[in-house]
């Protein structure tokens, strides 16, 4: 039997008892004209905007042509009826009617402007983002995210940068020559603060064989007075890193919706896969899909008014070590479990570069543990990276260990000078017990002084606080404890090589009353200490250090300010926080921040794991790191893993095709790639095949989905799901083996 002889009139699915009044309209992006009347394949309508401008009846149906491409949204206009749904839908055969937000912009549709700007007009109110091509030198190609400029075009002055004022783009060429041609390609992505498919107010609609694709807020969005809607069919990809955003599936209607279905639809590469917000009941999610979104699969906040059931989850969760597929919901049923890799055609749009590191050699004595698990690094080829605590004597003691790792080729980092944590400030409790009638303390300008009334002669304190007697916080609470009328306690978790420097200024505490008064540290006296101070000891007290230098923040504690502190001590870059700068930006394609590389720490979710479960892990690490290109540092202390688990951790990133590089290597390479015009930020193109999330045959989707009745059987690309294996597929795509796919390229 061939594909084309599977290829049914959708019409004939939707036939309903009481639609015998129904009208058949027909749209056609290319063969279509919005004079004509619609109601034969012949005379259709062209544009979505006179769909969305027109009334339509209980039953009408409204289909779209198969190959047909629209840079509009879809807002139906009219609701059905209980039993005589309003239907949305394709005709025709091949590639399902796309509504995208992506408008390619050739070399014909560039003038010059002036300089090397160059300029071209779209209808737009706004947008954000410009999709740029990228030609290596080797002859390669990709494609990297543009950064947008809002003061003006004489603002552009690198690669990559683009500003858009009064329907007018003005984007930066190097060469002064067509900027298409310098680039390769160019597309703006419209529908900024936007939707694709827009449900407002509106019930009894069922919806078929969509794909959505570049979007930066929602594919699908369905608010306001909405109910009874089914999709089903739906490929919803937004591919734009766009903050908190894009959704594919999104959901905030009120009142309260008790009857929607999500049937055989596909949420990948977008904020969160599927999202229900408000209050809800009734909403079912079946035989879906959601890899590689950039928080979760799919996150309820209805309270559990979201069933789902016979669906896969993979990959979700870019900013975090484990994978984060739902949040709330209730599960049914015949789920995939987690960590099952989805076996898709192609997601390696990008080398999954990760790091490795120990931390806290200096702080503690962790050689004699570096040392057992080195060799299963030797064995494979590979080198770790060891991030080392300065300020201690056991940093002194251990200056030969150091020194002898450096001399084998690993990678050691300033790990800072005593991993004191700025967001815990609270450093001593000063108190005055003397017979003073009242005691106050103050710090200025890295003076310590107190101020006592009433008390016996000399118990006034006046401390330089860069004098090396008292220079840390633990020579500082010894002086003060020693003085007569006076009590100091270090703070639990306080570190005592800290510099008394980083204390902030105070006036006229008292610390005559109650428990005292507990000083704290400033960020911007601390951090720029413990980071110029460690580098200066290894170059005092070590050889052959790296010409550029990696910094990594104790416990993952940093900020937009902590960055600029390492910029300016001299480090070419930082493994950083536990999430993702501003949760959500680290894409190669949008700009890396150097001195925020993403960390994970193996504890918890990395410990105490089999050699199969550290396998299933990390093969998700890897698979997110390659889908979006985002750099991961792992990292992991004295104990927490063994020289076992160390083995299998690097087996599973080799065997999953992981880049293994040292912390010096990943800020090398980094900054070698295409600077976006700010300091710390730089871009990587995406090099690697466009990701193509369809099944193949060992997907654990194929055959393992629901019988969900004949009026869904028909798959996005019109193939019958009811012909091919033993049973249906989860998600948009019936499997058919991939040689009978097309590709289509937006």
């Amino acid at each position: 039997m061939t594909r084309m002889k599977l290829l049914l009139a959708v019409a004939a699915l939707w036939a309903f008892a009481g639609a015998s009044q129904a009208t058949t309209y027909y749209v056609d992006a290319a063969g279509g004209s919005d004079t004509n009347d619609g109601l034969t394949q012949g005379t259709a309508w062209k544009t979505v905007a006179k769909v969305n401008g027109a009334t339509f009846a209980a039953g009408d149906q409204i289909l779209f042509k198969r190959g047909g491409v629209w840079s509009e949204s879809l807002v139906p206009p009219s609701s059905g009826a209980s039993g005589n749904p309003i239907i949305f839908d394709a005709y025709g055969t091949g590639e399902a009617p796309t509504l995208t937000g992506y408008v390619s912009l050739p070399a014909s549709s560039w003038t010059w402007d002036s300089g090397n700007v160059w300029k071209t007009t779209i209808t737009s109110n706004s947008f954000n983002y410009v999709l740029f091509g990228w030609i290596g030198s080797n002859g390669s190609v990709g494609s990297v995210w543009g950064t947008k400029f809002t003061t003006g075009k004489s603002a552009l002055v690198a690669p990559y940068q683009f500003y858009f004022a009064s329907n007018v783009l003005y984007v930066y060429s190097p060469t002064a020559s067509n900027p298409a041609t310098y680039y390769g390609s160019m597309a703006a992505m419209l529908m900024t603060n936007g939707q694709l498919l827009y449900i407002n107010g509106k019930s009894w609609l069922q919806i078929q064989h969509f794909k959505l694709t570049y979007f930066d807020t929602y594919g699908v969005r369905i608010g306001g007075a909405s109910d009874h809607i089914t999709i089903a069919n739906v490929y919803s990809d937004g591919m734009i890193p766009a903050g908190t955003t894009p959704h594919g599936f999104y959901v905030s209607a009120s009142p309260a919706p008790t009857d929607m279905k999500f049937y055989n639809v596909d949420a990948h590469r977008n904020y969160n896969g599927f999202r229900f917000d408000g209050s809800a009941s009734g909403i079912v999610v079946r035989n879906c899909r959601a890899y590689g979104n950039r928080n979760h699969g799919l996150e309820d906040n209805t309270g559990g008014g979201v069933n789902f059931d016979y669906c896969h989850f993979y990959g979700n969760g870019l900013a975090v070590v484990i994978s984060t597929d739902t949040a709330g919901g209730v599960a049914g049923a015949n789920n995939v479990p987690q960590y099952t890799a989805p076996q898709a055609v192609e997601f390696q749009k990008y080398p999954a570069r990760i790091t490795l590191t120990e931390d806290d050699p200096g702080l503690i004595d962790a050689g004699a543990y570096v040392d057992s698990f080195l060799p299963q690094f030797d064995q494979r080829g590979l080198q770790p990276s060891i991030a080392i605590v300065t300020g201690y004597d056991l940093s002194n003691q251990m200056i030969p260990k150091f020194q002898e790792w450096i001399n084998a080729g690993r990678d050691v980092n300033s790990h800072s000078w005593s991993h004191q944590y700025f967001q815990q400030p609270s450093a001593l409790t000063i108190r005055y017990t003397g017979t003073g009638t009242a005691a106050t303390m103050s710090i200025a300008g890295n003076v310590l002084t107190t101020a006592v009334t009433g008390g016996p002669g000399g118990e006034n304190i006046g401390l330089d606080l860069t004098n090396a007697s008292y220079n840390t916080l633990s020579k500082l609470v010894a002086t003060i404890s020693g003085r007569s009328g006076y009590t100091a306690t270090q703070v639990a978790g306080a570190q005592g090589a800290a510099h008394t420097i980083g204390l902030a200024d105070v006036t006229g505490q008292d610390i005559k009353g109650g428990t005292g008064y507990t000083a704290q540290f400033q960020e911007s006296r601390l951090e720029p200490d413990e980071m110029s101070t460690s580098k200066a000891w290894m170059n005092a007290n070590l050889t052959g250090l790296p010409a550029t230098r990696a910094y990594v923040y104790p416990g993952g504690q940093q900020d937009t300010s902590t960055q600029g502190y390492a910029a300016a001590a001299g480090y070419a870059g930082a493994r950083g926080a536990f999430t993702m700068d501003l949760g959500t930006k680290d894409v190669y394609a949008r700009g890396v921040n150097i001195q925020n590389i993403t960390s994970f720490g193996v504890n918890p979710s990395l410990m105490g794991l089999t050699q199969a479960q550290m396998d299933a892990r990390i093969a998700t690490l890897v698979w997110k790191s390659s889908v979006w290109g985002a750099p991961y540092g792992v990292f992991w202390h004295l104990n927490e893993l063994s020289a076992t688990d160390v083995g299998n951790l690097l087996d599973a990133l080799i065997g999953h095709g992981a880049t293994v590089m040292t912390n010096t290597q990943l800020v090398n390479w980094l900054a070698g790639q295409s600077e976006t015009g700010t300091t710390t930020y730089y871009v990587a193109a995406a090099t690697g095949a466009e990701a193509d999330l369809r099944p193949t045959q060992s997907s654990p989707v194929v055959n393992a989905g629901a019988d969900l009745g004949a009026g869904y059987a028909f798959d996005l690309e019109g193939v019958d799901q009811r012909v091919f294996g033993s049973g249906w597929e989860m998600g948009a795509y019936a499997y058919m083996g991939q040689a009978t796919f097309v590709v289509v390229v937006d």
